[in-house]
């Protein structure tokens, strides 16, 4: 009988050490942060890898950085190029640039119906949510714009709290953006990305791809 016993909790064992130790594959980290990511993130979050940097200079070595709306932004990114030992190229162009994480509560029938669900946010604790200007047919209500998903996500569940069902989009504008080429050739690279944004607070998202055909 003890025998029994003792082979039955020899064979437990093995059987946990080989699905906790051996049988279980490593994960590499970034495919834990890709399953528990929400896809596009900011610079300041996820700094561009030097693989997806080496992807998008192909051949001949150039890399556009942007897109910038301010000019200040652009030349303070020029400069921290420079002083790793590259030579930046700015240009101008027409673009849409990424403004941050939007909380929006769309479809409010009239701007007296806007104004009770304003009141009743701030009752929730949400100062700053207001009426979009409009044509005085629906209303949307904006509940703030944010650099950061999981900030966003917090006043969605601030809003939820009150009774209200409001949506996450990604904010975006049309107009002069400014654009960074450089020759990235090795055993160059790129500063992170997180030391090229602008001031703090301020919402970029910088991209790093392939420079247009004849600038190259």
């Amino acid at each position: 009988m003890r025998l029994a016993f003792a082979l039955l909790l020899f064979a437990n064992i093995a059987w946990y050490g080989w699905t906790h130790w051996v049988a279980t594959p490593d994960v590499p980290a970034a495919t834990v942060a890709a399953a528990e990511g929400d896809g596009l993130q900011l610079a300041r979050e996820a700094s561009p890898s030097q693989a997806a940097v080496r992807a998008a200079r192909g051949p001949n070595n150039c890399v556009s950085l942007g897109p910038f709306t301010d000019l200040t932004d652009t030349a303070r990114a020029s400069t921290l190029l420079r002083e790793n030992k590259l030579e930046p190229r700015q240009r101008a162009g027409e673009g849409v640039v990424w403004k941050g994480y939007w909380v929006t509560l769309e479809g409010v029938p009239d701007r007296a119906a806007a104004g009770a669900i304003i009141e009743r946010l701030r009752r929730a604790g949400v100062a700053d949510a207001y009426a979009m200007p409009g044509d005085g047919r629906q209303v949307t209500v904006s509940l703030g714009l944010f650099s950061e998903r999981q900030r966003a996500l917090r006043r969605l569940d601030d809003a939820k709290a009150a009774g209200l069902a409001p949506r996450i989009v990604d904010r975006e504008r049309t107009g002069t953006v400014y654009w960074i080429d450089v020759d990235v050739a090795p055993p160059a690279e790129l500063p992170d990305a997180v030391q090229l944004q602008g001031e703090v607070g301020r919402i970029v998202r910088i991209e790093v791809t392939p420079c247009p055909s004849g600038l190259t």
